[in-house]
């Protein structure tokens, strides 16, 4: 007796970009031939640049039915919702891969969940525009992430469902090798993991006006490198430590700091004369748009091309473990033209590859700069776990032999079918969700440290402590952590958490486009009022509290004051010397004494409040008081 085999899963594909011309889209014509899903429909933008999109679907899946739709920011317009609903219901979808620019991950996201689809959605879970310069758009990033979660739970109250999020290496043979690894060696010793440096380079090299130009992997929309690639080693960093984690040594919380290199930072290091003597000058004038003057005046706003990141668990107020996250956009480049590639798309614990430009119709080896390069090196202490040998190396051969999972061509890109794979299975009734390996719950400890790192660069560029803590809990039935970030780091009251500033009172202004004015606040000091914010000082204080709680005010009311006097001191800045993200802290009644001259339109504004006399401001004073 023979068994019919299961209907074809039917997928919608939201965004037919480079990155799903690579994978989605011949990966799902694998699974056709294998009679097991078809992508019945795909959606893209209408925009001058449509034919594009038009003439590869007809050409690559002539069956798909392509939807186009008006572009939009925000929440989805119903009059989209709309088209989307009509299509899903019409072709019968039953799995929807989201691979748009992240900014739109969520409205596709929360509307995939009103649908009760099952979805597939690129990394990051999400990302917002300004998340360099913008506290509430850096905290946006947890919130997103919850946001989705709140509503996937509600869903499944009605319907199961996956959500799984794109983070691939979850499916790498060389990574969940090394999450056995350290699984085994938990079991054995009952330590888990410790310490984790993780560094990760482009390869690319991208000349100025491609850094305030180019649209693929962009950092003139506010963010860079940490929303490009960044999340995969916040999500491998979680993965690590949790394959070592037991419950009575997880974490309870995690701080997290980060140092950001900026598009002007690139350019002080790589300015147009040096452009001109590698490139020679008049080769590099054609391709040049804008002169290091005009770039300076472009890139106070634009995202991050490094970051340094480190994250701290602790567990009962004790470190437990640290990570070194360096993820870098400047490195090693093989790049010597100027005129930049159509294929932008790049891919590079130990995995050198030397080429940029993968060559299909050349075999693939797994040697040292081949575009196949991955290793594994496991070293234990042989005599105290009683094995033979304290080193183990494993090549993509030795991995795919372990793990069965002979895959040809280029590994890393072939890794990504993994998830397909799976959410077909799923769908067939081959896996259930609870052997997911990268379901939307799973996520939120790498999204809340992403949302983290973003948040410290803009609290250090604004003379804040640049500490940001996360809180854990542990309250699931499946044992997944939570994740949350406390209010203090993202809406300060002032610097380093603006702790009980005194009331402002008459001060003196600073000069400011040459015209000198004089501030002054009349009204009485209020209890437990500061300025724009309620700062309570803690009630039932013993001295010594209130003694250490004064010491904590002085302190950073001094780190602040220091702030800003670096920035007069420092030539480089004037005039406009306050660069963005850079924060006026309010604290009493000071003065600053110089003709330094201060851009209003460069003030940064924290937190929606303007460090300076508002009432003033509106009136169109132009002063500040310090």
């Amino acid at each position: 007796m023979t068994t019919n085999p299961p209907p074809m899963a039917k997928f919608l594909l939201v965004g037919v970009g480079a990155h799903a011309r690579r994978t989605y889209v011949p990966h799902l014509k694998t699974l056709r031939e294998e009679g097991r899903a078809i992508l019945t429909a795909a959606v893209d933008l209408d925009t001058p640049n449509k034919h594009i999109v038009i003439e590869y679907t007809q050409r690559m899946c002539p069956d798909t039915e392509l939807v186009l739709i008006p572009p939009f920011t925000g929440a989805m317009p119903a009059e989209t919702a709309g088209l989307l609903n009509q299509a899903v219901r019409g072709l019968g979808i039953s799995c929807v891969i989201i691979s748009t620019e992240p900014l739109a991950h969520k409205s596709y996201g929360l509307w995939a969940i009103s649908q009760g689809l099952n979805v597939i959605m690129d990394k990051p879970v999400s990302t917002r525009e300004f998340v360099c310069t913008d506290l509430n758009q850096a905290h946006g990033i947890a919130e997103d992430y919850q946001e989705l979660q709140t509503a996937y739970q509600d869903l499944q109250r009605h319907k199961e469902t996956f959500f799984l999020i794109n983070s691939h290496r979850r499916y790498h043979p060389g990574f969940y090798c090394t999450f056995d690894m350290i699984k085994e060696i938990q079991e054995k010793t009952g330590c888990p993991v410790t310490n984790i440096i993780s560094t990760h380079c482009d390869g690319m090299w991208r000349l100025p006006t491609e850094i305030v130009d180019q649209r693929y992997h962009p950092f003139n929309t506010g963010y860079g490198k940490l929303s490009h690639s960044g999340y995969h080693f916040f999500d491998c960093v979680y993965n690590f430590m949790r394959a070592g984690w037991t419950e009575d040594k997880r974490p309870d919380k995690i701080e997290v700091v980060s140092s950001f290199i900026l598009p002007n930072g690139f350019l002080t290091c790589f300015n147009r004369e040096d452009h001109d003597r590698v490139f020679g000058a008049e080769e590099y004038a054609k391709f040049a748009k804008y002169s290091d003057e005009e770039l300076r005046k472009i890139m106070p706003s634009m995202g991050e091309i490094d970051a340094a990141i480190q994250v701290t668990f602790y567990r009962g107020g004790d470190a437990i473990a640290l990570a070194q996250i360096n993820l870098q956009h400047n490195g090693f480049s093989r790049r010597s033209w100027l005129q930049p590639g159509m294929d932008l798309y790049k891919v590079v614990i130990d995995s050198r590859q030397a080429n940029d430009k993968h060559d299909r119709s050349i075999p693939s080896t797994s040697k040292l700069g081949s575009d196949n390069h991955f290793e594994v090196h496991n070293f234990r202490n042989c005599d105290l776990v009683g094995e033979k040998s304290p080193l183990q190396s494993f090549t993509v051969a030795d991995l795919d032999r372990r793990y069965n999972t002979l895959l040809p061509g280029i590994y890393s890109e072939n890794v990504k079918r993994g998830i397909l794979w799976e959410a077909v299975d799923y769908l067939n009734g081959g896996k259930t969700l609870d052997q997911m390996t990268s379901n939307l719950p799973d996520h939120a400890v790498p999204a809340h440290i992403m949302s983290a790192a973003y948040i410290s660069h803009i609290r250090r560029r604004g003379g804040l402590d640049p500490v940001v803590p996360i809180n854990l809990s542990y309250a699931r039935s499946d044992g997944l952590p939570e994740a949350s970030i406390p209010e203090t780091a993202y809406h300060p009251a002032g610097p380093a958490q603006l702790a009980a500033k005194p009331p402002l009172t008459e001060g003196q202004a600073i000069p400011i486009n040459g015209n000198t004015h004089t501030s002054h606040n009349t009204s009485p000091p209020k209890k437990n009022q500061v300025g724009a914010h309620d700062s309570v000082l803690p009630e039932a204080q013993t001295p010594i509290e209130a003694a250490k709680f004064g010491l904590d005010v002085a302190l950073d009311s001094l780190h602040g004051i220091k702030a800003v006097l670096d920035r007069l001191a420092d030539s480089k800045h004037s005039p406009g010397f306050l660069s963005e993200g850079d924060n006026i802290p309010l604290l009493g009644v000071a003065s600053l004494k110089g003709e330094k001259e201060i851009d209003l339109e460069q003030l940064a504004i924290l937190n929606g409040t303007p460090m300076i006399n508002g009432n003033n401001f509106q009136n169109g004073h132009r002063e500040l008081v310090v």
